[in-house]
């Protein structure tokens, strides 16, 4: 009597029963166990060989070469192997510098002592005796020179509007009022507008008696605004005010009068 086997169908099988297994998608399938069997086998291959590198590699370093000093104090460096009675003499000892030292040279020191008429001014002479040679020894004092005290600047200084000493004009009032009489030109669009009048001109006078910041504090017009500033600018410098006996800037303001002949 014959047997008849019965057999378990794959699931590919199943999957593709009525289907075209001519596509790629079954033929994929049924290689897909194959080809991950290779791959595994390839992986484990590839990592028992970069374990396996490091290991030979130091093994053939530590054999290949071998540092020999010969007599010559020279290396050489050779792939034999030696042999187990050689001996191998150690390093030369590395060469240290010298270091290097400053030599200080000592004077020289001529017995004698120095003649009273060849003494250099301003000098302290002390004498000592060496063996049975008088010695002299010339020591010069140091000049210590002061550093001259730092001037403030000017245009920082206080100005005092009062001080214990006002500036004046050389001479006083009566070579101020004799220079302005000079010096004053009437402007000519004053004279033909028949303009008169007084102009209050401001102005500093500093520490060293000079004349600035001048400026006009009521003006008439006429041309006679900028002649007052012209003249005011144009006088010599004053003797300065005085605070505490010490020259300071004072502010100071002064008239200058226009006045036409009837």
């Amino acid at each position: 009597m014959k047997t008849q086997e019965t057999t378990t169908p794959l699931m590919d099988e199943i999957v593709f029963e009525k289907r075209n297994k001519m596509y790629g998608a079954y033929i994929l399938r049924k290689m897909y166990n194959k080809q991950v069997n290779k791959a595994l086998l390839l992986s484990v291959g590839i990592l028992m060989a970069g374990l396996a590198y490091p290991v030979v590699l130091s093994y053939n370093a530590h054999n290949a070469l071998i540092n020999v000093w010969n007599d010559e104090g020279t290396v050489v460096i050779t792939n034999d192997p030696l042999p187990p009675d050689a001996v191998v003499p150690p390093p030369p000892p590395p060469v240290s510098e010298v270091p290097k030292r400053l030599v200080f040279k000592a004077p020289e020191v001529v017995p004698g002592e120095v003649p009273g008429d060849e003494g250099l001014p301003n000098q302290d002479i002390f004498s000592q005796t060496a063996g049975n040679d008088p010695v002299t020894v010339i020591v010069e004092p140091a000049i210590v020179k002061q550093a001259d005290p730092i001037e403030e600047p000017e245009a920082k200084k206080e100005i005092f509007i009062i001080a214990e000493e006002m500036p004046s004009y050389p001479g006083g009032d009566v070579e101020r009022q004799k220079f302005l009489a000079e010096v004053i030109k009437y402007p000519q669009h004053a004279l033909e507008t028949g303009i008169q009048g007084t102009v209050y001109v401001q102005f500093v006078v500093d520490s060293k008696g000079n004349i600035t910041d001048a400026k006009v504090m009521r003006g008439i017009g006429g041309g006679c605004d900028e002649e007052a500033l012209r003249v005011v600018n144009m006088m010599p410098p004053w003797h300065p005010g005085k605070q505490n006996g010490k020259a300071v800037r004072v502010l100071y303001t002064m008239s200058v009068s226009f006045k036409l002949q009837s």
